[in-house]
């Protein structure tokens, strides 16, 4: 799966469709750097090909406010802002159009059609907490 596609009709991500990855081992999951953070920003961004924001995150002390751009208009701009999130952090920075930098990967389950759902964490969990 190279492209995120939102389908009504196809439902390309129905869970009887997605077959089993390959094994990765605990060792490349645990060196993922998975956080929780809290939106701070959410701003339109039309020059992308398919309905997406620009989402800026606070992800604590140590890690501080990243930028990320995400297809999850699903949400309004007001829904996001204050809202806890998970990222996954160190999988390198991607240059978007309008030179916009996306940070990091906002991480969240895809309905049958592709429609993004954004993990959630507990609302007492720290900004910056790991996820395990």
């Amino acid at each position: 799966m190279t492209e995120h596609i939102i389908d009504k009709k196809e439902e390309p991500y129905h869970p009887e469709k997605i077959e089993k990855k390959d094994y990765l081992g605990v060792e490349s999951f645990f060196s993922l750097d998975m956080r929780t953070g809290i939106v701070l920003e959410v701003e339109e961004y039309p020059e992308m090909r398919k309905p997406s924001y620009k989402i800026k995150v606070n992800f604590g002390p140590i890690i501080g406010k990243l930028w990320t751009s995400a297809q999850v208009t699903n949400y309004s701009r007001g829904e996001l802002i204050g809202r806890k999130v998970v990222g996954a952090l160190n999988l390198g920075e991607k240059t978007l159009p309008k030179g916009f930098i996306s940070q990091f990967l906002l991480l969240g389950t895809l309905d049958p059609d592709g429609t993004v759902k954004l993990l959630s964490v507990d609302p007492d969990t720290l900004i910056g907490s790991i996820i395990s």
